[in-house]
């Protein structure tokens, strides 16, 4: 009889349904430190204490303020880091066909860490207002910024680690440059008067400056990277490098200009081109020629120039009489 409601108990348990864990199936937010919230909404406003963990659904948003910082970690153990002021959702995650794919839409600072387990490939993307990018097996850096009145802002693309060398991260723009990045490279791109710009360049302390919060990668040294700021150091690392970003397009979008005037000048005197400005010392507004703040050029040269009259004649005159 025992022997049989035991034979019973063993059936019973075998035909429980399988659950899966939820931490192998789940996408899961943790904050790190400071304030962190998370929800539908574009701007979430459930608060997640510190070391605590949850679920994130498909298409949650996770939004962390000054000196905060959260993890996302996905079922293929890749992890994505939320730095401070920064808004990123999780669009969706799956794994059919042996892929694993995510897709993320990031504003703010983050770090990926794209894993392949038992094999299977990855196919991340992420979002920014200047460009996304498609990340393979890999660990680095976004720093993605929105641009005014809906135009693309300033980008940096930091790669410390790929997976396989032959799978580079490769990052598509707006205007549809694209650029790949082997590891050890950074991409910087800065935007201004609708004109997107980018430029490859080696990690270094300085492009890993604004990044220093999420701490430095596994293979630093090997990169140049020889030291990590404070955080407030970070924050002023970032103001000096958005600052500098907006001068350079200034000065591009300045550049533009001269070339502009002088290219109208130009057509306007003929075939002889027109003579190189003066350096001055004194910074004076460039405008193209037609708008204020520019004299306007004469259309033509004059063919005769008016002969010169004295108002009285020449005469010579009479020596005194002695």
């Amino acid at each position: 009889m025992k022997a049989l409601s035991s034979t019973m108990l063993a059936l019973s348990i075998a035909a429980l349904p399988i659950v899966c864990s939820p931490a192998t199936t789940d996408k899961t937010l943790k904050t790190v430190e400071g304030n962190v919230t998370y929800g539908a909404s574009s701007s979430p406003t459930t608060k997640l204490a510190k070391n605590a963990s949850t679920s994130l659904a498909d298409n949650d948003y996770t939004q962390t303020g000054g000196n905060s910082m959260a993890t996302i970690t996905l079922p293929d153990s890749s992890v994505v880091t939320v730095g401070a002021n920064s808004n990123v959702q999780m669009k969706s995650f799956d794994n059919a066909g042996g892929t694993n794919t995510a897709n993320f839409v990031v504003v703010g600072k983050m770090r990926f860490q794209v894993e392949h387990p038992a094999g299977a490939k990855a196919n991340y993307t992420f979002q920014t207002p200047t460009g996304q990018i498609a990340v393979r097996g890999t660990v680095g850096d976004i720093f993605a910024t929105l641009g005014q009145g809906g135009a693309p802002g300033g980008l940096q693309v930091n790669v410390y680690a790929l997976t396989n060398p032959a799978l580079p991260v490769q990052v598509t723009l707006v205007n549809g440059q694209v650029f790949t990045l082997a590891a050890g490279q950074s991409l910087v791109v800065t935007s201004a008067a609708g004109a997107v710009v980018g430029s490859v360049g080696a990690v270094s302390n300085t492009t890993f400056a604004p990044f220093s919060q999420l701490g430095a990668p596994a293979n630093a040294s090997s990169l140049g990277i020889t030291s990590t700021a404070t955080t407030a150091a970070t924050g002023a690392a970032a103001a000096g490098s958005a600052a500098a970003a907006t001068t350079a397009a200034a000065a591009a979008v300045g550049a533009a200009a001269v070339v502009t005037t002088t290219a109208a000048n130009n057509s306007k005197g003929g075939s002889t081109p027109a003579p190189s400005p003066t350096p001055s010392s004194t910074s004076v507004p460039i405008t193209v020629s037609g708008h204020p703040g520019i004299a306007p050029v004469p259309a033509t040269i004059p063919a005769t120039i008016p002969s010169m009259r004295l108002p009285h004649p020449l005469t010579r005159p009479t020596p005194p009489a002695h």
